[in-house]
């Protein structure tokens, strides 16, 4: 049985992440630690009223600091600001505990590297909170694209946006590593790298502001072999999400490819786009699974049993780099070449 800690009390903490450990085989949530005691009884009394558990064995911390001293807990699930993730990573590693720490690994691809080298030395694990990838329409994707049904894929699309009004949002402060790249735009950024399993060699970019704050943003990525990928992310426009792959002989588009633990997905796949009849494409129904419990479960799966995380920690480092580049490519007008390690 794994223990998880939770620090602080973020609603995607209460909503997704803790029910996903309530539901996990052979996970348990032994310990939320909050600043504020009055907090993070409101969040335990939420998470009664919506898990029907007790919850009697959830111990409550003051601190963050006093969960990470707690020799019961061997994982932490970090929601906290981006801006505190390398900090308390690298306390939880030191105090050897297991982090799942919320997307984007870091603020930067040298706070990435800090974290993912000082886990490695203290004999933990790391992953990033990338929940989607563990949605099963991804193994389906990769059979489709394994099958040679659309061909080489040559070009990726990518979207995620939505509109945030509330200017007191942490993802409106810079200080805290907010913005919509770091927000949304890492997403479809880890997406196209993660369906063409290469990473980019050039990045060019735009942005949008309001006041100090990106709240949009559009990259264009080229790969190797003349393949290329779009991005667009936003905070300032309506809710939609879409990924399109292109390939030489056909298309295959997915309607819900970063949240889709709710309802089934579905997946599109046809010979043309905007050419033919539609009655030529074949719709794919995945049925709805929770990409939190999977993720919360092939975690625990590792630490249990001392096997490799699914997914490589190299990962958060190399999704880090791209993110940088495309705010670089932006800030700068100019395209950012993306070479070595």
């Amino acid at each position: 049985m794994v223990s998880w800690g939770i620090l602080g009390t973020a609603q995607i903490a209460l909503d997704k992440v803790a029910p996903a450990i309530l539901a996990t085989p052979g996970a348990r949530l032994a310990g939320l630690a909050s600043r504020s005691g009055d907090k993070a009884a409101e969040w335990l009394e939420k998470m009664r009223q919506q898990s029907g558990q007790e919850l009697a064995d959830t111990k409550v911390y003051t601190s963050y600091a006093a969960l990470l001293d707690d020799p019961a807990i061997d994982a932490v699930y970090i929601p906290l600001p981006n801006s505190l993730h390398c900090e308390w990573t690298i306390k939880a590693a030191q105090a050897k505990k297991h982090v799942l720490c919320e997307k984007p690994l870091a603020c930067s691809a040298e706070e990435a590297r800090l974290m993912i080298d000082t886990c490695r030395q203290a004999g933990v694990l790391l992953m990033e909170g990338f929940m989607y990838q563990f949605s099963p329409q991804y193994d389906r994707v990769r059979e489709l694209l394994a099958q040679d049904r659309i061909g080489e894929p040559m070009l990726l699309k990518a979207a995620f946006s939505y509109m945030l009004d509330n200017r007191n949002d942490i993802r409106y402060s810079r200080a805290l590593g907010g913005g919509s790249l770091m927000d949304v735009g890492c997403y479809c950024i880890h997406g196209v790298r993660t369906l063409f399993g290469e990473e980019p060699i050039s990045v060019s970019a735009y942005e949008r502001h309001d006041e100090h704050i990106d709240t949009s943003y559009l990259g264009i990525l080229a790969f190797p072999g003349g393949k290329m990928a779009l991005i667009d992310a936003s905070f300032s426009m309506t809710a939609r999400q879409s990924i399109e792959i292109v390939g030489t002989k056909g298309v295959i588009l997915i309607d819900q490819p970063f949240i889709a633990d709710t309802k089934p997905t579905v997946l599109t796949i046809g010979p043309t786009l905007g050419f033919s009849d539609t009655s030529s494409f074949t719709k794919e129904v995945i049925p709805a699974a929770s990409t939190y419990q999977l993720e919360i479960a092939a975690f625990s799966q590792a630490v249990a049993e001392c096997k490799v995380l699914p997914i490589d920690p190299e990962d958060g480092y190399r999704n880090m780099r791209v993110i940088r580049a495309v705010a670089e490519a932006a800030r700068t007008k100019r395209t950012v070449q993306l070479v070595g390690s």
